[in-house]
């Protein structure tokens, strides 16, 4: 690149709007119950992953998790994941996982790590249970990271075990 202090600067902008949950185009903040984060606030175990999501993949998001209902930066419509697995400690990824109500049974999730990660939506079916698809994505020369498949997440209590 022949200006690296563009590039610096593209690359400041693009990450803080990735960890703020910025949108380019921002939407109210609606109250209405359609796109209302409470619909899927809550902990969640994932159930099952399709051959396409091997279990080496599953290091990269959480097995146990929990989907909070506080925005990330005012006016966004972007939350916050916690991870339930790290037994008391937090986990760094968990600054760039997001997720968003894209209405009442449908959201999309995204487990990304900063260059990349898996991204999905996933529906509501059934008795609280949400089930999708996850790809797998990077930042930049990644053609290799096409991994693909089904998730199926369970909700569960968010009491300490």
């Amino acid at each position: 690149m022949r200006n690296p202090t563009a590039a610096i600067s593209v690359l400041i902008i693009v990450f803080g709007m990735n960890f703020f949950g910025v949108r380019l185009h921002p939407q109210e903040h609606s109250t209405d119950t359609v796109h209302s984060p409470d619909n899927f606030a809550g902990c969640y175990q994932v159930a099952g992953l399709s051959r396409g999501l091997i279990v080496e993949d599953i290091g990269l998001f959480p097995t146990r998790f929990e989907l909070l209902n506080v925005p990330r930066a005012p006016g966004t419509t972007y939350f916050n994941i916690r991870s339930l697995d790290t037994k008391g400690k937090s986990d760094p990824s968990e600054a760039s996982w997001t997720w968003s109500a894209e209405g009442k049974d449908k959201l999309e999730i995204n487990w990304g790590t900063g260059f990349g990660g898996f991204r999905g939506t996933l529906k509501k079916s059934g008795s609280g249970e949400l089930v999708g698809k996850l790809r797998e994505y990077c930042d930049s020369r990644c053609g290799y990271k096409r991994r693909n498949g089904s998730i199926h997440l369970r909700k569960i209590s968010c009491g300490v075990d």
